[in-house]
């Protein structure tokens, strides 16, 4: 019986997904997901993971917007994401925050079968 209750809960993960450790391969959406909760994390090494140009990212700043969405109250496990249409390998993903915040819209391109957002550290 707890074998039975174990494998229904692994499927059930499974079914559900999981956080993935590099760029997306299902959607440009999870990849903007991915970046997102990274940026919250502050963690650079995650961040340049899923960015289309990891070299021009600022390791300093990213830690700096460590909370910055949890912060203003933003819940990321609860956030919406639409994909727009793809075209020639890239497409705008729009992120409705959940709060009284403008949406935010976020570009993402296809690398080696990968979707990577497009992100450069902020000045």
């Amino acid at each position: 019986m707890v074998r039975t209750a174990v494998v229904a809960a692994l499927l059930v993960l499974t079914a559900c997904g999981s956080q993935s450790d590099g760029p997306a391969r299902d959607g440009a959406g999870e990849a903007v997901k991915g970046l997102l909760g990274a940026l919250d994390a502050g963690s650079c090494a995650q961040v340049k993971k899923i960015v289309v140009t990891p070299d021009a990212i600022d390791c300093e700043q990213i830690q700096d917007l460590a909370g910055s969405y949890s912060d203003d109250g933003v819940d990321l496990d609860r956030i919406t994401v639409k994909q727009g249409a793809t075209v020639d390998g890239s497409t705008t993903v729009t992120v409705d925050l959940g709060t009284d915040e403008a949406d935010e819209q976020w570009q993402a391109e296809q690398v080696d079968g990968s979707w990577r957002v497009l992100f450069d550290s902020p000045e």
